[in-house]
């Protein structure tokens, strides 16, 4: 799972969770955690949710009593049950954050939170020839070990991602070769492949591809697919898309990224928001307004995380919905102030946030 740390197309920061580590890794390193964070919690007693967690933020992570990433879930699950009656929506652990340190993330199933209906399960057996599975893997592994040696920075000039790690970079690359030589294969594996992984593989592949109406229109289809990760690699691959050929923007509609932000899944809302911070660039009135309407509750709930690289995207919509001029914007991110442009929006709208 891949996010953007800074605003430059040219230079991005990959963060992984902990069960994708563990993929790579007989023991998965132990390091501070540095933040947890929620969403979903409008009404919840957050202060009351954390106090509860079976691990606290400044300790050593993942917990040396932690025989799994699934464990571990399950007992955050255990104690936020304890305490609302309702288990959480998703449990995330996530790496690495500006001091690569470990962050938490936590979906709350509050007044913020609504059930989405994701597109139906598809059932053809078409799949994926093992070569480009394996391509797949390669290029994870290599994105892994990079993140987790702090050197995953990334050119997103093309339209697809090109990390500046020799081995990324090369697994990358074959990537983008396979794509150009199998498209038709790829669209018709995700659109209708029954098995998540050669979906989701195809999505990440598919980025990588000729960029066209066909490339986009599927990838925004499958941005509703009823797993997550597909919707995560639909996404990113849009983000990237956006973020380097604005032209492409008006091919890209909202509505789907709306109903991701009010998911229960992180990285719905981590995706969809760096997508929307691309979408809002131009400062369409009717998506802004659109936005302040249907989404304010979960991208105010976004602005507030600690972590500054999570929070930004929502920063930038809801500075962009209040009418701050882009460059007073970015300093105010930059300058670490999210009060002042959460202030900003209460000010214009009358009402305290």
């Amino acid at each position: 799972m891949f996010d953007i740390l800074r605003k430059s197309s040219l230079l991005k920061i990959a963060c992984l969770t902990l069960i994708a580590v563990a993929l790579i890794a007989s023991e998965v390193e132990q390091r501070p955690l540095g933040e947890i964070d929620f969403f979903g919690y409008k009404g919840l007693d957050v202060a009351t949710i954390r106090a509860a967690l079976p691990f606290h933020e400044g300790e050593l992570f993942p917990p040396a009593k932690a025989k799994s990433p699934d464990d571990l879930k399950r007992a955050v699950s255990e104690r936020i049950r304890q305490t609302i009656g309702r288990d959480p929506t998703d449990v995330g652990f996530t790496c690495c954050d500006a001091k690569q340190n470990w962050m938490v993330y936590i979906g709350l199933p509050g007044e913020s939170y609504q059930a989405i209906a994701f597109n139906p399960l598809p059932e053809r057996e078409i799949r994926l020839p093992k070569a480009a599975v394996t391509l797949g893997r390669q290029m994870d592994e290599a994105w892994m070990r990079a993140v987790m040696g702090g050197h995953a920075t990334e050119d997103d000039s093309e339209g697809y991602a090109l990390t500046n790690d020799p081995r990324a970079r090369k697994a990358e690359l074959a990537i983008r070769e396979y794509a150009l030589r199998n498209e038709a294969l790829i669209l018709q594996v995700l659109k209708s492949s029954r098995e998540p992984q050669d979906r989701s593989i195809a999505a990440q592949m598919l980025g990588y591809g000729r960029q066209s109406k066909e490339q986009i229109d599927s990838l925004v289809q499958a941005s509703l697919d009823p797993d997550g990760a597909v919707r995560n690699d639909s996404i990113r691959a849009l983000e990237v898309l956006a973020g380097a050929k604005p032209n492409l923007v008006r091919m890209i509609p909202i509505d789907p990224l709306i109903r991701l932000l009010h998911s229960g899944q992180w990285s719905d809302h981590n995706k969809g928001s760096l997508l929307l911070m691309n979408l809002t660039k131009t400062r369409d009135p009717a998506v802004l307004e659109r936005l302040l309407k249907e989404a304010l509750d979960p991208l105010l709930e976004m602005a507030q995380w600690r972590y500054s690289g999570h929070a930004e995207p929502a920063l930038l919509i809801l500075g962009r919905i209040a009418g701050i001029d882009e460059d007073t914007l970015n300093k105010l991110i930059e300058t670490n102030h999210p009060e002042a442009i959460i202030g900003k929006l209460s000010q214009i709208r009358g009402t305290a946030y």
